[in-house]
């Protein structure tokens, strides 16, 4: 399982928000990694920052946005199960 982070430059929460999901994903063993939304095709970009990808494999499982880490938790935590 992997946990893939979109972030934008100069997104203060996306900041503030990494290591927090890092942290967490070091905990529950899951891989974490970072994608600047400035690297992306533009019809590929998210509607907001930072936005996050769950992926098993090559699918994608869950995704949600924003920096509520109780949000977090649970969607990691259903897909554990």
């Amino acid at each position: 399982m992997e946990i893939v982070m979109i972030k934008m430059q100069g997104c203060m929460p996306c900041k503030i928000f990494e290591p927090t999901v890092k942290q967490y994903a070091e905990e529950k063993r899951i891989k974490f990694r970072t994608l600047q939304m400035e690297d992306m095709p533009k019809e590929l970009h998210p509607p907001y920052y930072p936005y996050f990808y769950l992926r098993q494999e090559n699918d994608i499982i869950a995704e949600w946005g924003g920096s509520n880490e109780r949000k977090m938790q649970s969607i990691i935590k259903r897909n554990l199960e």
